[in-house]
């Protein structure tokens, strides 16, 4: 139905929970391609300890001079160009390609939920959750771009995310593909109602 990636830097603390919460989904991906951006910490060790099952696949990026304005964007082309390549090659079929940042824990139906609004309406091009932080037990609602698809824990339908020309290494590669989007006639939606919680970064 979807297939997945995972930019990860350094993500030791927050990645066992992730691979819980897409472990825990309704409606799993085919594939999920977690990109190891050339982590110092647990990270590897804990992807090399994967068992769950041949549809979670690696892959670790040589270092590489860091680029703050591109850097993001350049990470996940090498996931999605990763996934769509070994698709093709083992003839695996999808409908959507999503993203999710290693911080972000999703409810149980989220993809479920999601992939159903697509089906709804066959002129969403791309659509997101709800962006949510956990502030003392209390969910609150991220109030940047509420109506908007976010980046983390978004989907796009895969006709659209070819028409758009994929995942671009562009300083702000979400908007851009939102804003292509629309312009050729997709719908862009967020769901707020579909959670997703997302970690707060005090780093």
């Amino acid at each position: 139905m979807y297939i997945l990636v995972t930019p990860a830097k350094n993500e030791a603390e927050n990645l066992p929970d992730l691979i819980k919460s897409i472990l825990s989904q309704t409606v799993k991906p085919n594939l999920w391609v977690i990109v190891d951006d050339g982590s110092t910490d647990a990270t590897p060790e804990i992807l090399a300890n994967n068992e769950f099952g041949d549809w979670i696949k690696t892959i670790r990026l040589q270092p590489h001079p860091r680029d703050i304005t591109f850097h993001y964007s350049f990470v996940c082309k090498n996931g999605f160009d990763y996934a769509i390549d070994f698709c093709t090659q083992m003839q695996i079929e999808y409908e959507f390609i999503g993203l999710i940042d290693a911080d972000t824990l999703l409810e149980n139906q989220y993809f479920e939920k999601l992939i159903d609004e697509f089906k709804t309406d066959p002129y969403i091009g791309i659509a997101s959750g709800g962006i949510y932080y956990d502030n003392e037990g209390k969910l609150e609602l991220d109030s940047v771009n509420k109506e908007y698809p976010r980046g983390t824990g978004r989907l796009w339908r895969k006709t659209c995310f070819m028409e758009t020309e994929g995942y671009l290494i562009e300083p702000s590669p979400d908007s851009i593909s939102n804003i292509k989007a629309l312009l050729i006639g997709w719908k862009v939606k967020q769901f707020k109602n579909i959670i997703a919680i997302q970690k707060k970064n005090d780093k």
